[in-house]
């Protein structure tokens, strides 16, 4: 809106408007002219501002500019500003004097509605405030558990006092804490068990045969790559005197710790058996039978001197004797025992339902061995019956588990023909380079995947004396 006056802007003209708003004073700033004509610059004053009602009764400052037009060419000739100096109880008896006696009815509605708005922003403060509190109390409680993890506290919790999201995120917290808790405690359970597995697994390498002395006739070699940390295959060579030896060959059922103690209980056995035979007291029930049937084998042929022979399948019998005594029932083991006479260089062994070990000849032919019998320490009152095979110079004795030949991949199993191919291919190498290309193969055929089973092989070779 713009106001268009002609008139001289004096006192007087102003005092009117002042009356109801305060003071107001006005000042022109001339605008420098072609004519060089001087134009003075007065101020003018109007009305004073009134006392104050009451203590927030402020004086209040309003500032505009207007121009000052020249009427006898039209050209702005001034700059002026009014400066207007009032009380909020002048511009509200100014405002409400428009209303007439409805004045006091609109100053109450002004009222309810400053009060009702008043009574918001105090309650949003109260808000803000119980809100502000209680993030950073909570953000506090946050940072001073998170100081008790960083010292390794991880039984501290914090105290839970709300339902709200912050509530939630400290209930987050505990759940945490007590979860890396427990995940430390089976990390330590894990590392203990992993510490007594490395410590089973040393033991359980002392058990098989270190630096073996081959016999004059027979070089032998084994080795065994388990599945997990110890294994429940079991192999052996044991020397009797300087001229036989034992060559043992098992499985024991399952893997990992329950199948290496079995192992070794196995073990213990056909030691005990093999170098001590006399010192072992013969079960009378198994001594009866023997009796009873004609068999007075028993674990040697002969008088015990050097050219007594060891009798494989009654020390099969006596050990299925023991060990379905000592094991649980669903425990058992397949094995083969053999004894090597080198001045005859026949072998006389007993198979108790191990897979057939396999010879292959100097000339490339390959076969498999019997199997005498069912697996040991499964059925009471087994009797084992025992084989012999003549071998010559250059023959290849090959013993294994099924952790050669049953590992698969997407083109079937390895299979005991690959096995054959492999130890013909290679039978004239060293026995040591023979086992690491067999297992070697396996290794390959498995691939990526884990390794199925333990993987055990056992060589020996027929040589010149």
């Amino acid at each position: 809106m713009a106001l268009i006056s002609n008139l001289p802007v004096t006192p007087n003209l102003l005092l009117p408007t002042a009356e109801r708003l305060g003071s107001i004073n006005l000042y022109a700033f001339p605008i420098e002219r072609k004519d060089n004509v001087k134009v003075k610059r007065i101020p003018v004053k109007a009305g004073q501002v009134s006392p104050r009602t009451h203590w927030f009764d402020i004086t209040l400052y309003f500032p505009t500019t207007f121009d000052v037009v020249d009427w006898r060419n039209g050209e702005r000739a001034a700059t002026g500003v009014i400066y207007v100096a009032t009380r909020p109880s002048m511009l509200y008896a100014t405002l409400f004097a428009t209303l007439g006696d409805k004045a006091l009815i609109w100053r109450d509605l002004l009222l309810a509605i400053a009060i009702f708005f008043g009574v918001i922003e105090l309650a949003a403060l109260y808000i803000g405030v119980r809100l502000s509190r209680s993030m950073t109390s909570s953000v506090a409680e946050l940072y001073r558990a998170t100081e008790h993890v960083n010292r390794g506290d991880l039984s501290h919790r914090i105290q839970i006092n709300g339902h709200d999201q912050m509530a939630a995120l400290e209930g987050s917290f505990n759940s945490m804490t007590g979860s890396l808790a427990k995940l430390i405690d089976e990390q330590k359970e894990k590392q203990r068990l992993e510490n007594e597995l490395t410590i089973a697994y040393e033991v359980q390498e002392l058990l098989f045969p270190g630096e073996v002395t081959s016999l004059p006739s027979l070089e032998v070699h084994g080795v065994c790559v388990p599945a997990r940390t110890v294994s429940g295959d079991y192999y052996d060579f044991i020397p009797l005197g300087t001229d036989r030896m034992v060559l043992a060959v098992g499985d024991i059922s399952g893997k990992g710790i329950s199948a290496a103690l079995l192992m070794a209980t196995v073990h213990a056995f056909v030691r005990a058996y093999s170098l001590e035979p006399e010192m072992v007291l013969i079960p009378a029930a198994l001594q009866y039978e023997a009796e009873s049937q004609g068999d007075s084998r028993m674990y040697y042929r002969g008088d015990g001197g050097s050219e007594s022979q060891l009798a494989p399948a009654m020390l099969m019998t006596t050990l299925n004797y023991q060990l379905y005594r000592s094991t649980p029932a669903a425990k058992y083991a397949t094995m083969f025992l053999g004894c090597y006479d080198p001045n005859a260089r026949v072998l006389r062994y007993c198979n108790a339902g191990h897979l057939p070990p396999i010879i292959v000849r100097a000339t490339g032919e390959a076969f498999p061995l019997d199997i005498n019998g069912t697996v040991v320490g499964l059925f009471d009152g087994v009797t084992y019956e025992e084989s012999t095979v003549v071998m010559q110079p250059g023959d290849i004795f090959v013993a294994y588990s099924d952790g050669v030949t049953e590992p698969e991949n997407e083109f079937g199993e390895f299979g005991e023909d690959r096995l054959i191919a492999l130890v013909k291919e290679h039978r004239r190498k060293p026995l040591p380079r023979l086992a690491e290309i067999v297992t070697g193969a396996v290794a390959d055929w498995i691939g990526a995947a884990e390794q199925p089973d333990d993987v055990t092989i056992v060589l020996a070779r027929c040589t010149q004396i």
